[in-house]
């Protein structure tokens, strides 16, 4: 019975142990994604076509999930449209965000890295 007591409480203290290693990680790729966040904002308002400069300061992101994070450009014309699909994939469109996300990608990736490597 005393076997079974120790084993239970060894698997107990592994359990716990690796509860709180999975909290402090996502704590680190939280902070990653913050980090990683305001990067990319950055990049996509440089790379924004600059016309009135609306739509490059339209950029913001939001972190309101656990392990999860957004960016969006807020800028609509008149009629409702977000202006960043009519940049992008409109016909007289100067297409920006693919390319920006594409270069940027291996950076994002290791801004998270650094901060879980910490």
């Amino acid at each position: 019975m005393a076997a079974n007591k120790s084993l239970q409480n060894f698997s107990e203290a592994v359990s716990e142990a690796l509860k709180e290693i999975a909290q402090e990680t996502y704590a680190e790729i939280d902070v990653g994604l913050d980090k990683a966040m305001d990067y990319m904002s950055d990049k996509l308002a440089a790379a924004s076509p600059v016309d009135s400069g609306l739509t490059r300061e339209s950029w913001e992101g939001e972190g309101k999930y656990k392990n999860i994070r957004y960016i969006n450009n807020t800028r609509v014309n008149e009629n409702g449209i977000p202006v960043v699909n009519l940049l992008e994939y409109g016909k007289k469109g100067k297409p920006f965000l693919r390319k920006t996300v594409e270069r940027e990608t291996e950076n994002i990736i290791n801004i998270i890295k650094g901060e879980i490597e910490k």
